[in-house]
């Protein structure tokens, strides 16, 4: 069975740790190719029968853009309080405002588009998803992947923030590692971890106070055509 998978989320949005976690349950039931988007684009080989997982936040190549939307059989859309997402993109991304909140509209954008797909699934953050046991499960019916109950849980617990920190920590001293020109930040082109993702609180609402007042006011003004705030 062939899965094209779109791994689809606002930034913040623990949408690498679903790409992770689909990942590890895929390789369970048959083989799983990973893709990373760049300014160029390949499409993925489908000859043969494979899981093919694709992580974005707003995708700037058209030809991906068109490939996706017509052969994705399946899309994981993570949401959040785009905000906060800009919150995390000036905090942790090293993104100065305007730049963040480009780049967080573009995201929202597109995951408002896809959102009443009929091949989406939607999870939200703040419903702290990530720390639900019955999530795996539910990604597995929905994917149609038989990974045993069992695999499921230990997958789930090596996906605590204990395992992922302790795996970010080994980047330094892993082959193929990649490191961003702006940030300085290593990336593991594999599960897309970057050491960015180290340190992190999940905190929600932080852009009430990392955001000045004339920040946020700019903000909703700009985001005000794809969500509302309340």
């Amino acid at each position: 069975m062939t899965r094209i998978v779109w791994c689809l989320g606002l930034y913040a949005s623990a949408s690498t740790w679903v790409f992770n976690v689909l990942r590890e349950m895929a390789v369970t039931t048959g083989p799983v190719k990973t893709h990373f988007l760049s300014t160029s684009f390949t499409p993925p080989d489908l000859t043969a029968p494979a899981t093919h997982l694709i992580k974005t936040h707003e995708v700037d190549n058209q030809a991906a853009l068109a490939w996706l939307t017509t052969n994705a059989t399946h899309i994981l859309i993570t949401l959040r309080d785009p905000r906060d997402a800009i919150a995390s993109l000036i905090q942790y991304h090293n993104h100065d405002f305007p730049r963040a909140l480009d780049h967080v509209h573009r995201a929202t954008s597109l995951c408002v588009k896809f959102a009443p797909d009929k091949r989406a699934k939607l999870y939200h953050y703040e419903t702290k998803f990530f720390d639900d046991p019955k999530t795996l499960p539910q990604l597995a019916e929905f994917l149609a992947l038989a990974t045993p109950p069992a695999i499921l849980s230990q997958i789930f617990q090596s996906s605590r923030r204990a395992e992922i920190e302790k795996y970010i920590s080994t980047l330094p001293t892993k082959p193929g590692i990649l490191r961003e020109r702006q940030t300085g930040d290593l990336l593991d082109p594999e599960t897309h971890w970057h050491t960015h993702h180290a340190g992190r609180t999940g905190e929600q609402g932080r852009w009430k106070t990392l955001l000045t007042p004339e920040q946020i006011q700019t903000a909703e003004q700009r985001l005000s055509d794809v969500v509302t705030f309340h």
